[in-house]
């Protein structure tokens, strides 16, 4: 059966929906047009007609009102007039909350800050005007937590690639502004697969944060710093060259490298660090990332736990390479 409801009106379904027959009845009624007018004609003629009515059926019945003259009804209707008046001025001000309701709710909307509701009152009015500014704090912080969820990775706490991602065509476009230059430094785990293989995944996850840790402790507050995926991390070093670049890298090369590992049984664990420049020609972040995973790789071709700079993103088949870190055992190699 096909349900129709007054123009503008869905209906709301449920228990409870027979307590809104009132209401439905009132929106249907075509002046005044604001609620709060309807409501008070209603209530004013509500408390009118039983006297009214009384005052006619006695005039009908008699020719006349009975005992009383003219002056007296007039007095009569008029103090009815006057008490109507002052149940309406009650009334709009027993209405304000729903007002104030409706209003903090449409600022929400326009401006996303949590309204300034009084959360003082107990009763039903209080109570609603509580549970919304409750309501709207509790959606700011799912809606904060969603943020924090979608830029940082759930296993290290760090930021992940998308923000680093973000955080990078920024700097590109400070950068072609006559920019200081910024330097990227992608760092992988070297032999994490054996990590898992030999002590287990979850030790695996226990030697990424540990690592994410002595990273962050060894950059400023403002580096930004992320897991790109997997082993692989990544540091935009802004306002530094490649030869500061180097210097941060292999600080951060020694740090991991020094560092036991206590899911590993006390063993230390090495990574493989490649460096890059942003330069003119650098279309996107993308295009600088790929450059740092060339000089990566040539870190880890070269015998893994050491540092590579690829310096010079025109010349793809020569490009000029710096290297710091151990030399390379023969095992290693």
């Amino acid at each position: 059966m096909q349900m129709h409801h007054p123009a503008g009106m869905e209906s709301a379904g449920g228990p409870g929906t027979g307590s809104l027959r009132f209401y439905d009845w009132l929106n249907r009624l075509p002046w005044p047009a604001s609620y709060l007018g309807r409501l008070m004609l209603v209530c004013s003629l509500a408390a009118c007609a039983p006297l009214i009515l009384v005052l006619l059926a006695a005039g009908l019945a008699t020719g006349g009102v009975v005992g009383l003259s003219p002056l007296m009804v007039a007095l009569i209707l008029g103090a009815d007039l006057i008490g109507i008046g002052l149940m309406l001025i009650a009334l709009r001000g027993a209405l304000q909350p729903l007002q104030m309701s409706i209003a903090a709710l449409s600022a929400y909307r326009a401006t996303r800050r949590i309204p300034d509701l009084p959360a003082g009152y107990d009763d039903e009015a209080g109570r609603l005007m509580r549970e919304i500014r409750s309501a709207l704090m509790l959606a700011e912080s799912a809606k904060a937590d969603l943020a924090r969820t979608a830029e940082t990775d759930a296993l290290t706490g760090i930021a992940n690639r998308r923000t680093l991602m973000r955080i990078g065509e920024r700097l590109i476009s400070d950068a072609r502004r006559s920019g200081p230059p910024f330097v990227v430094i992608v760092i992988d785990l070297d032999h994490f697969k054996r990590i898992n293989d030999t002590h287990g995944h979850a030790a695996g996850d226990a030697v990424l944060r540990t690592v994410a840790g002595v990273v962050e402790r060894n950059l400023r507050a403002d580096t930004p710093f992320a897991r790109l995926g997997g082993e692989e991390f990544a540091v935009i070093a802004p306002r530094t060259d490649l030869v500061d670049g180097l210097s941060i890298a292999e600080r951060l090369r020694g740090a991991i490298a020094g560092l036991p590992m206590p899911a590993l049984g006390g063993d230390h664990a090495t990574a493989s660090f490649g460096v890059t420049v942003f330069a003119a020609g650098d279309r996107d972040f993308e295009a600088i990332l790929h450059r740092a995973d060339m000089a990566l790789y040539t870190a880890k071709n070269n015998g893994r736990n050491r540092v590579e700079a690829w310096s010079d993103p025109d010349d793809s088949d020569e490009p000029l390479i710096f290297s710091t870190g151990p030399l390379p055992k023969a095992e290693d190699v």
